[in-house]
């Protein structure tokens, strides 16, 4: 694959992309399409306003009337346009009479689905969507293999390719979005650390609403452990680069890699992982890795010598060019 391969693929095409609201991998993905030559109409996978999660959380979840309503307002916007791709990255609610719709819309467009979800761990089952799409692919191994799927690792953006080792400010980095199981995790990973005499550099981020949320229902939380700041996708890089070991923890029931365990890779960097999926990637170096219990949480003392490894690549040019270049189903 080379810049030339994917401004083949891109130059003078128009996109259609429908994405998650996540941090800037959106903006990543649209920047590196445009980069090469593509024009890029983009629209989140869901409502964004606040009525959404009033809804969601009145409702239990019920946002199906809500979500067919935000999907017909995107076909309103885009009558009488004419696109070559449709790139959906999970699409929330989406149904296949949306893409048929699209289809109309654009005769000849090629639709291409692509899963950074296990389908077996949030509320929307893709599976009915993979007949509608003329190819599908997805980010985890379970999921490749039980529904006949292509598998393609998401990807890691361009800085942690490049990145600058510093010497070691922290021994662990945890950054991540709140999960009950991820904040008892951390309960642990802070007196694990506390034991091993380690310096430890946490992130733990939720929302004030989430926040007020888990106490309405009787969730005790510690205010200490959580932040309701976001870091900026500088600080984070900052925070990245002074620590020896980056820790994941990937939430049960996903066998794909985290974002945070490609950075990892891509930077050449220790990675402390509860997925031993993680051991199928290709180029993974000799003691990179560890894979810990969160029930014990220990890890052997050698690993925490410095070392760095070989970079790998999980570009988002790499991502592109896989995703575009599936075979039609």
């Amino acid at each position: 694959m080379t810049g030339t391969d994917l401004r083949n693929l891109f130059e003078n095409r128009k996109i259609l992309m429908i994405g998650v609201k996540f941090y800037h991998y959106n903006e990543e993905i649209i920047r590196k399409m445009e980069a090469y030559g593509a024009s890029v109409s983009f629209f989140y996978e869901r409502d964004t306003s606040p009525r959404f999660g009033l809804v969601k959380f009145l409702r239990k979840g019920n946002t199906e009337a809500i979500q067919r309503k935000h999907y017909a307002g995107i076909l309103e916007k885009i009558e009488g346009r004419q696109f070559d791709y449709l790139l959906v990255i999970r699409g929330y609610k989406l149904e296949g009479a949306f893409v048929e719709a699209v289809r109309k819309i654009s005769p000849g467009i090629r639709t291409i689905l692509y899963q950074w979800d296990a389908y077996t761990t949030w509320d929307c089952d893709y599976r009915p969507l993979i007949p509608f799409f003329d190819s599908v692919s997805t980010f985890d191994y379970d999921d490749s293999e039980e529904l006949d799927l292509p598998y393609v690792p998401t990807f890691s953006t361009d800085e942690f390719r490049s990145l600058t080792h510093k010497t070691p400010d922290y021994d662990l980095f945890f950054c991540g979005n709140y999960t009950y199981p991820r904040y008892l995790f951390l309960e642990k990973l802070i007196k694990f650390a506390a034991r091993r005499g380690y310096r430890l550099r946490t992130k733990l981020v939720m929302t004030w609403k989430y926040y007020l949320q888990e106490r309405w229902q009787g969730v005790r939380l510690d205010p200490a452990l959580i932040s309701f700041r976001k870091l900026s996708k500088d600080e984070y890089v900052d925070h990245f680069s002074r620590s020896l070991v980056i820790v994941d923890f990937t939430s049960e029931g996903q066998a794909g890699l985290t974002m945070r365990s490609l950075d990892a890779l891509s930077a050449g960097k220790k990675l402390l992982t509860n997925n031993h999926n993680i051991f199928r990637e290709a180029g993974v170096g000799e003691g990179q890795v560890a894979v810990y219990d969160p029930e014990t949480l220990d890890i052997d003392p050698a690993f925490m010598m410095p070392q760095q490894y070989k970079r790998l690549d999980y570009s988002v040019d790499r991502w592109l060019f896989s995703v575009f270049n599936i075979d039609d189903r």
